[in-house]
């Protein structure tokens, strides 16, 4: 199975469209989408149509609830809230928070359980970012039968091979790069 995963474009179309260019590039056609789509304040709305478009499996980050969730309460003074249409808050609340693909995928934004947790890495007392623990990884990954997990949220590329053979991979971030 040949495919592309992408997390964390926060509204920044350009990087989008050049990730999708080298992607077919590739001859790459299945593309998994790991969540936070138009959070920031770029290019909300046009970084949405692009990505409806497309129609990729797509998982809710959890920038993409909060924005939902503001659309709920019905204001916001985010310049990303207010480039986005009625259509655009449907699509994020359609997607579920957790996803598997072919049965052998599973797609979530930060970890299996939490759309906001900090799961491969974490903040240390100093300030930088540092690999959790396998175990703390493992336990997270409990009750997962797919061979790889893809998670995102953090924009640090990682792969981790589990002690029982699965994959996490975090391709990182589409739209703002932290390494």
């Amino acid at each position: 199975m040949k495919f592309a995963a992408i997390a964390d474009i926060h509204g920044n179309c350009p990087a989008l469209e050049a990730v999708l260019a080298d992607i077919a590039a590739l001859g790459i056609r299945d593309v998994l989408n790991l969540g936070d789509h138009v959070s920031g304040p770029l290019e909300a709305a046009r970084t949405a149509d692009l990505l409806i478009e497309r129609g990729f499996p797509s998982v809710r980050g959890d920038q993409d609830r909060i924005l939902v969730e503001l659309c709920q309460v019905g204001t916001s003074a985010r310049s990303d809230f207010r480039q986005l249409e009625r259509k655009h808050f449907d699509w994020m609340a359609s997607m579920p928070p957790t996803l598997v693909y072919r049965e052998e995928v599973f797609l979530c934004h930060a970890s299996p359980k939490d759309d906001a947790a900090f799961w491969l890495d974490y903040i240390a007392t100093d300030g930088s970012v540092r690999a959790s623990p396998i175990e703390f990884i493992e336990a997270g990954a409990e009750g997962i039968s797919a061979r790889v997990i893809l998670c995102g949220h953090t924009h640090v590329p990682r792969v981790i091979r589990l002690r029982d053979g699965r994959m996490i991979v975090n391709p990182g971030s589409v739209g703002l790069l932290r390494l």
